[in-house]
């Protein structure tokens, strides 16, 4: 004799014996929400807007670099009185380091190993 319980996430039906306890929701679930078949199926409704028509790779191209631009111009330089280095805030993780900008170092983050972005328009005035 088998019983179904239904699931707490999904609100779908499953064979009780089944059920396994899901580190992330922190209770009893069916095996689609264990497996994580669930969340694919929800992703999946996330459908990214379509592309307008005559997109292509060049188009694809210059929207990386779009992005790539504006993530470029998120770093944050602020001079430090008294001194010729900046407060440079990195992009990636928002870890705020010293930053000398005539020697250059150090050339990545000392938290996340990411490049630091060039310092292009910055008066040291």
């Amino acid at each position: 004799m088998t019983i179904k319980a239904q699931c707490s996430v999904c609100k779908g039906f499953a064979l009780a014996d089944q059920f396994k306890l899901h580190h992330t929701y922190r209770k009893m679930v069916c095996p689609n929400c264990f497996s994580g078949k669930t969340k694919q199926q929800q992703e999946m409704k996330k459908v990214e807007p379509q592309k307008p028509l005559g997109w292509d790779k060049d188009d694809e191209y210059l929207e990386k670099i779009s992005r790539m631009r504006k993530q470029e111009d998120q770093a944050q330089f602020e001079k430090i009185p008294g001194t010729d280095h900046v407060k440079c805030t990195c992009p990636h993780c928002k870890y705020t380091f010293r930053y000398d900008p005539f020697r250059k170092i150090p050339k990545t983050c000392p938290y996340c190993n990411n490049d630091v972005p060039k310092l292009k328009t910055f008066t040291l005035l």
